[in-house]
């Protein structure tokens, strides 16, 4: 404003200069005439320096708009991003519920971990699954078998060879892969029998060390049981696998994960509630989560965890029971608490092997099963023969290094 100002009366003293000097240079001229000039001059200028101030405006704002335009795109660019990121985790029904629902437990087991416990002095006995120490796999396509599967005894010999960390150690890399979101989530396929077609994955937990080392259930399941940190890598693992059942059923709605719950989770009251608040945000994935648990513990199971299993079975969750050391059951009665599928070691299954007890004959297993609405997958299958011998007594799934090596999710063709 002030700089205007002064413009304006600099030409009006320009103008007044003009009215009183324009008779001492022009002769013959009305005084009167002069001021009209000056009047004119000043008009003039006036007229001139809006026109010119306005000029110069309208380009600033255009400027200004071209910069205001450039900005907006970016935030919108920025914002297609954030909400393709958020589309991604929702799923492809935007299902953001469930999507808060996974921040909240999270958050929680974040508050969790903070407050950890002090190791007993006793540790517990830990049954670990076959499974759970073979090892685990993806694999959406029909890749090559490994020529010569691996075997548990070769990977602790592995791992000894490379000087295996400690309790001490081990215990330090869960707790320090649990703050830091480094549990991974690794599949092994599920295949039908005999097309071998993929139709299941069954999740496992790896967690990777500061160096990258990756620390394998085989090796911290006792000491974690021991620190009372198996309940956060459960609940971790079943996060993971939620997220990645949203996106392969984009592409296949017909896939199912086996998720392992342990023994800690289902004792552990706060955790299991918790276990069973996620999995109702998540009730439209009961199609594509099974819940796996070991005979043992559910024939140890509490009122309290029966009553979860009864709640998780309402909601419409199916069940599969492994590390099976025993098939004298009720198979009616598994079918009707929802347990789906039954996992046997496919030495159990084969004849002459060692067998496991049972209140009928093996060769009524499958029908009796059948008659309970229970599918039989064999598993820890590792060469030609043992399929052979399964097809021979009509077992309808397998498992094992035979079908697929470990691989994580990101390994997906």
């Amino acid at each position: 404003m002030l700089y205007h100002s002064i413009i304006i009366a600099a030409y009006a003293l320009t103008a007044g200069v003009i009215a009183v000097q324009a008779p001492n240079y022009i002769k013959n001229i009305d005084p009167t005439t002069g001021y009209w000039a000056a009047g004119i001059f000043f008009l003039a200028c006036a007229l001139l320096h809006d026109f010119i101030m306005r000029h110069v405006e309208r380009s600033r704002f255009q400027r200004d708009l071209l910069r205001m335009r450039g900005d907006l795109a970016v935030a919108e660019t920025g914002l297609d991003r954030f909400e393709n990121i958020l589309g991604g985790l929702a799923g492809k029904d935007g299902n953001m519920d469930s999507f808060a629902a996974e921040m909240q437990m999270l958050r929680k087991l974040l508050k969790q971990l903070s407050a950890e416990q002090e190791p007993p002095e006793e540790e517990p006995e830990v049954i670990l699954s076959a499974e759970s120490e073979v090892g685990d796999s993806f694999d959406f396509g029909d890749e090559e078998a490994p020529a010569a599967p691996e075997t548990e005894n070769s990977e602790e010999q592995a791992a000894a060879a490379e000087g295996m960390p400690n309790d001490a150690e081990i215990l330090e890399i869960v707790r320090s892969g649990l703050q830091e979101n480094k549990v991974d989530l690794y599949l092994q396929p599920v295949v039908r029998l005999p097309q071998r077609r993929t139709l299941f994955y069954e999740a496992f937990s790896r967690i990777r060390g500061p160096k990258g080392e990756v620390i394998t259930p085989g090796q911290y399941l006792k000491v974690a049981e021991g620190a009372g940190l198996i309940g956060t890598i459960d609940n971790l693992l079943l996060i993971r696998c939620v997220q990645l059942i949203r996106r392969v059923r984009q592409r296949n709605s017909e896939v199912g994960f086996f998720v392992n719950v342990s023994a800690r989770t289902l004792r552990d009251t706060a955790f299991f509630k918790q276990f069973i608040e996620f999995l109702d945000q998540n009730n439209d994935l009961k199609d594509s989560l099974i819940l796996e648990f070991a005979q043992e513990e559910v024939d140890k199971a509490t009122e309290t965890v029966k009553k979860g299993l009864e709640t998780l079975a309402e909601m419409g969750f199916s069940f599969s029971m492994d590390r099976v050391q025993r098939l004298d059951m009720d198979f009616q009665q598994l079918g009707a608490a929802n347990f789906r599928y039954l996992k046997v070691a496919a030495a159990d299954l084969l004849p002459g092997g060692a067998g496991l007890p049972m209140n009928i004959h093996p060769d009524d297993l499958r029908e009796a099963l059948l008659r309970a609405d229970i599918e039989l997958i064999a598993s820890m299958i590792e060469d030609e023969d043992t399929v052979i011998g399964l097809l021979d007594v009509e077992v309808g799934f397998g498992q094992g290094y035979l079908f697929g090596i470990p691989r994580p999710p990101q390994a997906e063709g």
